[in-house]
């Protein structure tokens, strides 16, 4: 039996106050046909971050409008944006598992841009989930590219995808489609959770060769 729009609404808030990462105290929330949207403020980048994934996980939500703010509680003591980027840094340069020797890092009022290149889309991605960690920073602009060191082919690219997706539990690997061009992977088709949408595009962001994801994938 389908969920009202009130019980989809009510999830959605309990959720929000349930995760221990986000004060939701602050925190509105709309629901209209699907749609999400999330006003208010929250302390940190990794609550309003937080606050947006624990909405997707709730069953009849379709999109999510995020629009909370970062504001710090006045009187938190608040790294400098030299201090930030110095504690962003510090932390990929001891990070063996990254290869940060070509990220650019520029922070201006709490905002963190990260441009330049790294071999792998999952390096790109963790350093943005680094970042967003740190205490500071009120948004985050990702640019950075993804060149990987090796050349690899699209076909192999995709057969390395679909054997995870198949490996993978609650995904039908016969109603996901997978396409590849130039690194760049697409998933469309239908998965049965939010669970397995996020583990159809991880299936994609840890496979060698993949500089971006395209999640087109639709919970039925």
């Amino acid at each position: 039996m389908a969920l009202s729009k009130e019980e989809i609404k009510k999830n959605i808030v309990d959720q929000l106050f349930w995760d221990a990462r986000v004060d939701a105290s602050s925190i509105t929330v709309e629901f209209t046909d699907g749609t999400v949207k999330l006003n208010g403020t929250v302390p940190t980048f990794l609550a309003r971050e937080a606050a947006e994934e624990d909405v997707w996980s709730i069953p009849g939500v379709s999109s999510v409008q995020n629009n909370i703010e970062v504001r710090h509680p006045s009187m938190a003591q608040i790294p400098s944006d030299a201090e930030i980027k110095e504690i962003l840094s510090s932390i990929l340069q001891w990070d063996p598992d990254i290869d940060s020797s070509d990220v650019l890092i520029n922070v201006e009022n709490g905002n963190v841009t990260l441009d330049g290149s790294v071999p792998s889309l999952w390096q790109k991605l963790r350093i943005e989930e680094i970042a967003a960690e740190i205490n500071g920073v009120i948004f985050l602009h990702n640019r950075l590219t993804v060149v990987p060191t090796a050349h690899y082919v699209d076909e192999l690219i995709a057969k390395d995808v679909v054997a995870a997706l198949d490996r993978t539990a609650d995904i039908n690997v016969n109603t996901v489609d997978v396409q590849v061009s130039d690194g760049r992977v697409v998933l469309s088709g239908n998965v049965s959770s939010y669970n397995a949408l996020k583990a159809a595009e991880n299936c994609a962001r840890y496979t060698d060769g993949v500089i971006e994801v395209i999640n087109n994938l639709q919970i039925t």
